[in-house]
């Protein structure tokens, strides 16, 4: 009877100490983003149809580092300092929807990135939190209505 007690009081006390992450522990700090298969899928809505787009995956990427501050975060490949960073800025809509949109002042945009910005950029929503990752809905909604949504995860 002692070993149980003692087994339960250990268990509840490893869960007190085990850390519930919330949205403001995705706010700053470095994250990465693993590759999922779900990550190279894209839905499309447009009027009232629905596709999946599934884009090649680059095989070479493994995960993307990001370092966040309140409103700003730069995206590296594969690791800090590895090839060119992406500058973003982060306007946040409430506690765990944000919008980002590429940061034109810190380097020059190519054609698809001034196209994201010229369509108000990409809307973050959080999906869930499990373990040390947030699982996450990213929305683009075109000036034509169009809506392309793609899930992924976000881990510290």
């Amino acid at each position: 009877m002692k070993k149980v007690l003692f087994l339960i009081v250990l268990l509840i006390g490893i869960n007190s100490w085990t850390q519930k992450l919330t949205c403001d522990d995705f706010k700053i700090g470095t994250f990465y983003i693993p590759t999922t298969e779900e990550i190279n899928k894209y839905r499309i809505e447009a009027n009232d149809s629905i596709a999946e787009m599934i884009q090649k995956r680059d095989l070479s990427i493994k995960k993307w580092i990001v370092v966040r501050d309140k409103n700003t975060q730069i995206e590296w490949t594969n690791g800090i300092g590895n090839g060119k960073p992406e500058y973003e800025i982060i306007e946040w809509l409430d506690d765990c929807t944000y919008r980002l949109t590429y940061d034109a002042t810190k380097s020059k945009l190519n054609d698809e990135k001034k196209w994201v910005n010229d369509n108000n950029g990409i809307v973050v929503t959080k999906t869930k939190i499990e373990n040390n990752c947030m699982s996450y809905r990213a929305t683009m909604t075109t000036k034509d209505g169009q809506k392309i949504s793609q899930n992924g995860i976000i881990c510290k």
